[in-house]
């Protein structure tokens, strides 16, 4: 059995990579009380809702891999680089992707590194071990390549370069008769449109760049009006008032010494929450289950309307990290092989 399988967002999940955060301990030393018991906060209730997600996805049958966290006393070295805390292994589903029976490494992470040996030579590491500063994909995001069976959509933008896509196409997906489209939502792609199954797309107020009519002639979209985030009026109040939200903190008021903290030294894992849609950033299991981190009545009802069910993960955190379900996970095997759905 092929250990790496994944042609589509949609067939059936057999083994996914789920994030982990760092665990509060890992900020002990920070000596502002109010600041630390906020951002552990963050880090206990991310982990718990990630322990979640993992215990969801292996009901519905599927392994479940994490990955591994820094030596702590290594880790604490950043505090005097000056270079702001590194990032947390949390959203494999930026810095890699299953394409076909490849696993691309973007970038690529020490804490994935255990995971991704064990695929053995179908894993591609244009970084020829660790980071190379002068590697072609730097800056690029896996998020910005969607999988239709035979047909691949890349969005080249500031986050998918066209001489990255162009490296892709012929390093990567140069053995099978794929076809290559251009889909620009100038952002991360899973964070404006998604997949549910052939014929049925979720999308969202940011896809105005895109043609899903011309390039899914006959599919059913649903463009989300109202997102989750709107449904609170705290959080619009705070998107207003608060660095556009990025660093809004579900029950907490945060302090101007915790903004000062996020900005001065976790700038690296924060956001602005700017086209990403937390109700379409979900994760498929088959074509009859799909997890998403909140409920939505008008998402809900064209999962109804598709006799799609649709399962709720929670992820308190999202507005912190600007990360959804399907940026916190990344497919590595489903059932199924190439097929055309266009």
């Amino acid at each position: 059995m092929t250990k790496v399988n994944s042609y589509t967002s949609w067939q059936p999940l057999e083994e996914v990579i789920v994030g982990r955060a760092y665990t509060p301990d890992y900020f002990d030393f920070i000596e502002d009380a109010q600041v630390k018991n906020q951002l552990q906060q963050i880090l206990a209730e991310t982990n718990e809702d990630l322990d979640n997600l993992q215990k969801t996805c292996e009901q519905y049958g599927a392994i479940v891999q994490r990955p591994e966290l820094p030596n702590k006393d290594e880790f604490q070295t950043w505090q005097t680089t000056g270079d702001g805390a590194p990032l947390p292994p949390l959203t494999p589903r930026d810095w890699q992707i299953s394409l076909g029976d490849k696993l691309l490494r973007i970038l690529p992470m020490d804490e994935l590194n255990t995971i991704c040996d064990s695929y053995g030579d179908q894993v591609i590491n244009p970084h020829k071990g660790g980071f190379d500063e002068n590697c072609v994909l730097n800056g690029a995001s896996a998020s910005c390549i969607v999988r239709v069976g035979r047909d691949i959509f890349f969005d080249n933008s500031e986050f998918l370069l066209p001489e990255q896509t162009q490296w892709i196409q012929e390093n990567v997906l140069n053995d099978q008769d794929y076809r290559f489209h251009e889909a620009i939502t100038d952002g991360h792609g899973d964070a404006v449109f998604a997949i549910l199954k052939p014929g049925v797309i979720l999308s969202s107020k940011h896809d105005e760049n895109l043609d899903l009519a011309g390039d899914f002639p006959g599919w059913d979209v649903c463009k989300i009006w109202d997102p989750s985030i709107w449904a609170a009026m705290e959080v619009g109040k705070f998107k207003e008032e608060n660095f556009n939200g990025a660093w809004y903190v579900q029950g907490q008021t945060p302090t101007p010494e915790f903004s000062d903290f996020v900005d001065r030294y976790l700038n690296k894992w924060v956001g602005f929450v700017e086209e990403t849609v937390f109700d379409v950033n979900c994760l498929v299991l088959d074509e009859e289950n799909v997890i998403f981190s909140a409920y939505n009545k008008q998402v809900f009802d064209f999962c109804e309307k598709h006799k799609i069910n649709p399962i709720i993960s929670e992820l308190r955190h999202s507005y912190f990290w600007d990360g959804g379900v399907s940026c916190c996970t990344q497919d590595i095997r489903r059932r199924g092989g190439l097929e055309s759905y266009l």
